[in-house]
């Protein structure tokens, strides 16, 4: 059965299960790497913030793949947003548009669920959140760097 976009809907098969499996085995491994790292006296900030990246990136996919089924539109929808608060179609505006709003669709994709996670209710925030999370990406100054390489 499709979906009124002709999309089909997300697989509820086993493959949302062997992905959480994957990413619950690195969760594990980074834990047990923070563990070992602690355990040696291991006390370096660079060393503890790439863990604990590595380990919120995960932690933050395995949200993603799990709200996957309960929101199978999500992407689309998110992308629809930004796109409409950018004001401008990502082709028109070249590679450094694509970029941004490939980054501004991912931050808002992270950010709802994050909020509906804590239980912050999406329908009281404001209608202007992919302006403002699309306005982040563009004034963050790594991506400007990341965009200057890309589009140069």
């Amino acid at each position: 059965m499709q979906n009124p976009g002709l999309l089909l809907l997300p697989d509820l098969t086993d493959a949302p299960v062997f992905t959480m499996r994957e990413r619950v085995r690195k969760l594990l491994e980074g834990m047990d790497l923070g563990n070992e790292y602690y355990g040696e006296s291991g006390y370096g900030r660079e060393t503890w913030n790439r863990i604990s990246d590595a380990l919120s990136r995960e932690a933050m996919g395995s949200m993603m793949v799990l709200a996957g089924p309960a929101h199978p539109y999500m992407a689309r929808d998110y992308k629809r947003a930004v796109t409409e608060s950018a004001g401008i179609m990502p082709r028109e505006g070249g590679m450094r548009e694509v970029l941004q709003q490939q980054l501004g669709k991912g931050l808002l994709m992270s950010v709802l669920p994050g909020g509906q996670h804590h239980m912050a209710e999406p329908e009281k925030w404001p209608d202007e959140l992919p302006a403002t999370v699309l306005g982040a990406v563009r004034n963050a100054e790594l991506h400007r760097c990341l965009t200057t390489e890309a589009a140069g």
